[in-house]
């Protein structure tokens, strides 16, 4: 980092004046400055490192989690040096053991993950379970001092289970925050493989069409060659028949959609079929613009729409049609598919579902909403009459 003179002197100043403030409150127990300024003590090496390093907050954090550890693994060699026959009334001593026994730790853990026996790495969590880790490490090196100057064995104990039912508690909590993070990061990867997947059959759909095409122009040759025979040899009944045929075919190649988006096109003829198990077609009117918006959020958008569309005719018998109707309106592109539904209840632009359904719905509506929200559009749903209608607003600019 490049830092002028002045910010690195007047930062070195700060870590000085916080250190002798610390020192001299201690000395002489002026203890609500002293408790104020405790906090600044875990901060004191990052505020230094900023002189030199661009420090982010996870960074601070970072630092004051080691500083804690640090004092925590001194404090605790501290307490058990009685037992042993060794005391020292110098505090700094047992600060430096404890900075000896974390860097060993350290250098331990970093060896035993280039060895690949551990994947993991300290610095890999993020900054809330830094400062919990903090408080939690403060408030137990408290505790300890406590049970050790308390003389009463059944007020130890007392305290003893009072801090390991806190660590535990605490870790629980913890463990259940990530784990409901894990679990929905699993289904949002999940998510997004699928839509690789179908994204993947549009394109793979595209080559095939294109192949086809292909072989069909390559064999206009010797279709105009047969066509100039029959009529030369005034065979026109049978040059009439062969170009029906020759029409069938040209109707086969022929694109079910022109929406201007040759990807968009794809989507639509594959999610077709998927719609036809359920006796369902797909009508579409319109234009998708092909330049102002990325394919990815094209897929996004109409593949979610139309999967939402579809599964909820699924659930109605007879003949049912969803249609799509796609407007440019000077810079803004106006997505809207109107499909049949059972009734459902829309409350604040989203739907309410069953609790099993809650998680999958709300992903793919928030996918929606968020990539809308990337052209400064919006998403609009509600149902009406039998009917359920959703809009989707990008904004493309000039």
């Amino acid at each position: 980092k490049k830092n002028n003179i002045v910010s690195v002197i007047l930062e070195i100043l700060l870590v000085v004046v916080i250190l002798l403030t610390y020192s001299y409150c201690s000395w002489n127990n002026y203890k609500t400055i002293f408790i104020i300024i405790t906090p600044l003590m875990f901060v004191k090496s990052a505020i230094l490192m900023s002189s030199f390093f661009y420090l982010k907050w996870r960074h601070v954090a970072f630092v004051a989690f080691f500083v804690e550890l640090v004092s925590f693994t001194g404090l605790n060699f501290r307490l058990i040096t009685p037992f042993i026959g060794w005391t020292d009334d110098n505090g700094y001593i047992y600060e430096i053991i404890g900075e000896i026994i974390i860097l060993l730790i350290l250098l331990l853990i970093i060896f035993l993950r280039k060895k690949s026996i551990i994947q993991f790495w300290i610095a890999d969590l993020p900054v809330i379970d830094f400062l919990i880790f903090t408080v939690l490490l403060f408030f137990l090196a408290i505790w300890e001092v406590v049970v050790y100057l308390t003389e009463k064995r059944l007020l130890r104990l007392y305290i003893f289970f009072a801090i390991i039912v806190v660590c535990t508690l605490a870790t629980i909590i913890r463990t259940m925050i990530i784990t409901r993070k894990n679990n929905s990061l699993l289904y949002v990867n999940s998510l997004l493989e699928e839509q690789m997947e179908q994204e993947t059959d549009y394109y793979n759909q595209l080559i095939e069409q294109e192949n086809q095409t292909k072989k069909f122009r390559h064999d206009i040759k010797n279709i105009l060659i047969a066509l100039h025979s029959m009529v030369k040899e005034n065979q026109n009944d049978k040059a009439i028949s062969y170009i029906e045929d020759l029409n069938e075919i040209c109707e086969q190649l022929k694109p079910r959609y022109n929406t201007g988006n040759f990807i968009a096109d794809a989507i639509l003829n594959t999610k077709e079929t998927k719609a036809s198990q359920f006796d369902t077609s797909i009508e579409f009117e319109g234009y998708i613009p092909s330049e102002k918006v990325k394919d990815v959020d094209m897929v996004i958008v109409l593949s979610n729409l139309l999967d939402n569309a579809i599964e909820a005719c699924s659930k109605l018998e007879g003949k049912k049609s969803i249609d799509i109707k796609s407007d440019l309106r000077k810079s803004a592109w106006v997505l809207t598919v109107i499909n049949p539904s059972v009734p459902v209840k829309v409350k604040k632009n989203h739907v309410e579902t069953t609790k099993e359904e809650k998680e999958y719905h709300g992903f793919g509506l928030s996918n929606i909403e968020r990539t809308a929200e990337r052209y400064e559009g919006n998403m609009r749903v509600n149902y009406e009459n039998g009917f359920f209608k959703s809009q989707v607003t990008f904004f493309l600019g000039q």
